[in-house]
């Protein structure tokens, strides 16, 4: 058996997988918001805490009892973890190790305390034949320590730190295919932030964390309607990109006869989405996109998926983190699960082997 805990600043999410032969199953899922006052919900103001109370909360919650489960996977902080692909000349690990940390150092902050990394051959680089691709992540010593007490000071024995990409990435391989040609971008619309992964068989593996996300959409809503956090959620997930009006359509000057598009902070996010795919598109030549797979709390807001669809004139659908688990439990929305069952699946491989 094997934990996953989604540390998200609005909710938090666990899941508990079991595996028996070459079956997969759900023993239990849920998610357990970090403020009781949603009125006053601000995420500046999230304490670590408060995350710990959460936690504890939501295992009490599942009846879950943290000092008897063996196996967890919890998530670092996205915005200060960095995870990428590098080609790097072959050499012994020790080596690696070393011109990796070298290499990390320049894509983390700087907090005074060491690089820590760990890293994942992809194998060798096709048109480099003295190359190989390694997949890299990095954060600091202090991230892990701080990360460290949460999860002790909620009950559990520290075991794997996982990342929101990697989680996203490993649940999705693991319910879908990889692409021979081309590759899938995988969204995840968060509370607090959007994870854009990009894989193909082919590709380089690519990620990055965009500011623009759920807690933005409420706070536009907010101003739009003058309400507050509460309101504005409910608004949100009623009314989804309608909630600015008719935020699909355009405004006509009667006048001069213009056809004026009204701009909303859906627009803002796709067009960081745009940005972010010319600059890999710009580093991978002839790389082009397939799928998009939207997950996370906000994904399943009304009229996003297709407001991205046309924005981005992309396929998309909905990323469905249970295609190939079962599950008995009834879930409102499943792709707010993505990062939880991804990290999950990650102990369970750690477990079988």
């Amino acid at each position: 058996m094997s934990l996953g805990i989604d540390l998200g600043k609005y909710k938090i999410k666990i899941v508990e997988l079991e595996k028996n032969n070459d079956n997969i199953s759900v023993l239990k899922i849920d998610s357990f918001s970090t403020f009781d006052n949603l009125a006053k919900f601000d995420l500046e103001k999230i304490t670590t805490s408060q995350i710990e109370a959460c936690i504890q909360d939501l295992c009490k919650k599942m009846n879950i009892n943290p000092k008897k489960i063996k196996t967890v996977v919890s998530s670092l902080p996205g915005g200060i973890v960095d995870v990428r692909q590098v080609k790097t000349l072959d050499m012994p690990d020790q080596e690696l190790s070393v011109s990796l940390e070298l290499e990390a150092k320049k894509h983390i902050p700087s907090d005074g305390t060491d690089a820590i990394i760990d890293y994942h051959h992809l194998g060798s680089d096709p048109n480099e034949l003295d190359k190989i691709n390694v997949l890299l992540v990095a954060t600091t010593k202090n991230i892990i320590k701080d990360h460290s007490e949460i999860i002790k000071n909620s009950g559990f024995k520290p075991g794997i730190f996982d990342t929101i990409p990697i989680a996203l990435a490993n649940s999705y391989q693991f319910n879908y295919s990889l692409p021979e040609e081309g590759a899938d971008v995988i969204l995840d619309v968060g509370n607090s932030s959007t994870t854009i992964v990009v894989w193909g068989k082919n590709l380089t593996f690519f990620s990055r964390t965009l500011e623009t996300a759920g807690n933005d959409f409420t706070k536009a809503i907010m101003q739009e309607h003058n309400t507050d956090y509460e309101s504005a959620e409910k608004i949100k997930f009623k009314k989804g990109i309608n909630a600015f009006g008719d935020s699909d359509k355009s405004d006509t000057d009667s006048d001069m006869g213009i056809s004026l598009e009204k701009k909303t902070i859906f627009n803002e996010l796709t067009d960081e989405i745009r940005k972010t795919l010319r600059y890999y598109m710009k580093n991978n030549n002839q790389a082009f996109f397939n799928t998009f797979y939207l997950s996370g709390g906000s994904a399943s807001l009304p009229g996003l998926e297709n407001f991205i669809s046309s924005n981005l004139n992309v396929k998309t659908e909905l990323l469905n983190p249970l295609n190939k688990i079962k599950n008995t439990n009834k879930l409102k929305s499943k792709s707010e699960f993505s990062s939880a069952i991804g990290l999950a699946l990650r102990g369970l491989e750690d477990w079988i082997t």
